[in-house]
């Protein structure tokens, strides 16, 4: 290896230490985040810790003039609103790792023959957020399967 790579290497050192630091840092920060979400003319309030678990729940006294339904469907929307805005901090809190790590040599320009899919992670599949027994939501291999819930299915309802 010639000096400039033992440089060009001792320098992404310095720079993957920084962002493991920045990282851990970031990590903590998340963990103190929370979102809020509200529904039915702010009668239904949720409240989500950074993992999306739901760590409050409160109802205005007036609730009681919705039905249950209305009430189920309330929560159900604070609660998506509540993670959605947990997300879009969570989002602001590493874009700017993201940016350094853009900006850092890829894999494959230092070692030649290193194939490109190796510099990017996959993309998540994002969840569904409707009902399980919704006919708008598609299980994971009903297209293969064919028609939806072809395969054995075990539902509260089937008990």
């Amino acid at each position: 290896m010639s000096a400039a790579d033992e440089e060009l290497l001792a320098e992404m050192m310095k720079t993957v230490q920084a962002n493991m630091a920045s990282l851990r840092e970031a990590y903590e920060q998340r963990a103190q985040l929370t979102g809020t979400g509200t529904a039915a003319d702010k009668q239904v309030t949720v409240v989500v810790n950074a993992d999306g678990v739901v760590i409050e729940t409160r109802m205005d006294d007036e609730i009681a003039e919705l039905s249950p339904e209305q009430i189920a469907e309330a929560v159900t929307k604070a609660a998506q609103q509540a993670f959605a805005e947990m997300k879009r901090k969570t989002e602001e809190l590493v874009a700017p790792m993201r940016e350094r790590h853009a900006g850092m040599p890829k894999l494959s320009d230092l070692l030649p023959g290193i194939s490109n899919e190796l510099n990017s992670l996959p993309t998540p599949v994002a969840a569904p957020t409707t009902p399980r027994a919704s006919v708008e939501r598609e299980e994971p291999g009903a297209a293969r399967r064919g028609a939806r819930g072809a395969g054995p299915e075990v539902t509260e309802s089937s008990w």
